[in-house]
């Protein structure tokens, strides 16, 4: 007997479609994609993301839903309707993982960890009704790892992703990554992503990895024999990624990088503030030091090769004035695209524990709460600022960097510096994305205000 699989990214506004997708150039959720692989072929499987269409009321044997922290509240939502249905659900993804006991009340079923390792049992113990309430899963071998089904993907997505690593070794403060996929760092053999590349419709993808690089001289000669590699199988395609600041370290894993189709990298500066820092814990970017982030800048460019930079504001070090140098570290540097988030203390990360344990935490209806965790909104109490102050700094600075005319200019310098006028148009596209973004959530928010 047929059975049907819902697979389901939640919005985090689902009211709001504009603003599900203000800004945003959306990635698929590649563990669906992972999940819909390892499914049995008894399973219509179909895979849905309400920030690209409306759910409506599609029928289901099982719906598996994975969430961050800002869309866990409308993951519950969808579990819950399904329920009220008599039918089974799971839930899944980095929030369940660190608030289990959270999900529980919500979903039949919770899986801590990489779903993949437990998924096929999952499916069997539901076949059998015998469906447990808590799944960990392994941290698995990344060696002869399924292939992800993209043929259930939404043909809306602009770009897919792909994925060659997993698991962090830094310690950083505020980040949850370690939670899902643990501190070692594990790496898919070259020839398999080498051939999963082959496999991907369109020209254009990103590659998902927390760092692409990698750590240490054997990852960046790992990177070089990817980079190598996607030269000589002649793919031709167009890509960026999530890298370290010291991607700008080696040359030759920059000139592989740009001969590989390379037209930019995602880096979290994070900070121009050294206290700031070494509060987050980020030992690479002080190793660097913040003195030499102009030249890791220009080392990038001059490779042909953009930069998406992300600043975190609202830290311990940080006073009023951390927004006009900031901005002016970002015009003066010729950073391409940029992204500015508030701190965000995550549940299951230290930065969340040691908020909570000072009272500074603003936002504590959970899991109601929880959809104001998303980078752009202030949830604690800043410790040399208002939270006004901290949400009107961040939107001054997107007005002073990313509005229409710091965005021309910003996109011009970009085409000097890169000698790549299409990667300066898509600067131009991401900063005025990003500001259109960040201007919405401002402009419609209730929680920027003293008497919080």
């Amino acid at each position: 007997m047929t059975r049907k699989l819902l697979l389901i990214n939640p919005a985090q506004f689902p009211d709001n479609p504009k603003l599900n997708l203000a800004g945003a150039i959306r990635l698929p959720q590649s563990s669906l994609a992972y999940l819909a692989a390892l499914t049995p072929q008894n399973w219509n499987v179909t895979i849905l993301d309400e920030n690209l269409a409306p759910l409506g009321s599609p029928e289901a044997d099982l719906v598996g839903i994975t969430a961050y922290t800002c869309n866990a509240p409308r993951g519950y939502e969808i579990s819950d309707k399904y329920r009220t249905k008599g039918i089974k659900t799971v839930i899944g993804g980095v929030h369940a993982s660190v608030v289990p006991e959270e999900a529980k009340q919500y979903a039949d079923s919770v899986v801590v960890g990489e779903a993949e390792s437990v998924w096929e049992t999952l499916i069997k113990d539901l076949e059998n009704n015998n469906l447990q309430k808590l799944y960990r899963g392994d941290r698995i071998s990344l060696e002869n790892l399924v292939k992800p089904d993209r043929s259930l993907l939404s043909k809306q997505y602009r770009l897919l992703s792909v994925e060659t690593s997993r698991g962090c070794p830094n310690n950083c403060e505020f980040c949850s990554t370690q939670a899902l996929y643990g501190r070692t760092y594990r790496q898919r053999p070259v020839d398999e992503v080498l051939d999963e590349l082959e496999t991907l419709r369109g020209r254009f993808f990103f590659f998902s990895d927390d760092n692409i690089l990698g750590y240490g001289k054997e990852a960046e000669e790992r990177a070089i024999e990817l980079f190598r590699g996607m030269v000589e199988r002649k793919l031709n395609k167009r890509w960026g990624a999530y890298i370290g600041i010291d991607f700008a370290n080696n040359p030759d894993v920059l000139k592989h990088a740009r001969k590989a189709g390379c037209l930019g990298v995602f880096i979290g500066f994070e900070s121009i503030n050294e206290e700031a820092l070494h509060d987050m814990h980020k030992a690479r970017n002080l190793k660097i030091g913040v003195g030499n982030y102009r030249d890791v800048v220009k080392r990038i460019h001059d490779h042909g090769i953009g930069i998406f930079g992300s600043f975190v504001l609202g830290n311990d070090g940080d006073y009023k004035d951390v927004f006009r140098k900031t901005s002016k570290f970002i015009m003066d540097s010729k950073i391409d695209i940029v992204q500015l988030s508030a701190l965000t203390p995550y549940p299951g990360t230290r930065l969340y524990e040691r908020l909570r344990k000072e009272g500074r935490l603003l936002r504590t209806n959970y899991p109601e709460d929880w959809r104001y965790y998303d980078f752009t909104e202030v949830v604690f109490q800043p410790k040399n600022m208002s939270p006004n102050d901290l949400a009107e700094g961040i939107a001054t600075m997107y007005k002073h960097t990313t509005s229409t005319w710091p965005s021309l200019k910003r996109a011009f310098r970009s085409a000097l510096e890169t000698k790549n006028v299409f990667g300066s148009a898509l600067a131009f596209a991401g900063n005025r994305g990003s500001y259109s973004y960040w201007m919405r959530k401002y402009n419609t928010t209730n929680f920027y205000h003293e008497s919080i």
